[in-house]
């Protein structure tokens, strides 16, 4: 099963700055819910970035440190702030028949 983080939180030194508030709330855990029958997911770069194998970033995002250099999958922001999840969830798997393809 691929393995991908949601990088929704950026830490900016002193305190951590959530990109899409709609989906952060701690007690929501719909976006997990969703993707979990179809991916490992994670919700928190900052603690698994080493053990996922791609990155879900909302388009446009902020500037952050790959540091793992792993694959990015580019989602319209739009997507996370309405919790339209099966859009999110096509825009993954396009981007895996693409890939996967070669």
């Amino acid at each position: 099963m691929k393995r991908i983080c949601f990088v929704l939180v950026l830490s900016n030194g002193l305190s951590y700055t959530p990109l899409t508030p709609g989906v952060l709330y701690q007690r929501d855990t719909s976006l997990k819910d969703y993707f979990s029958p179809f991916y490992d997911v994670s919700i928190n770069y900052l603690r698994d970035k080493d053990t996922v194998d791609y990155l879900v970033l909302p388009e446009p995002f902020a500037p952050f440190d790959n540091e793992n250099n792993l694959p990015i999958i580019k989602v319209p922001s739009k997507f996370f702030l309405t919790k339209d999840f099966e859009k999110i969830k096509d825009y993954i798997d396009d981007y895996f028949k693409k890939n996967d393809a070669k």
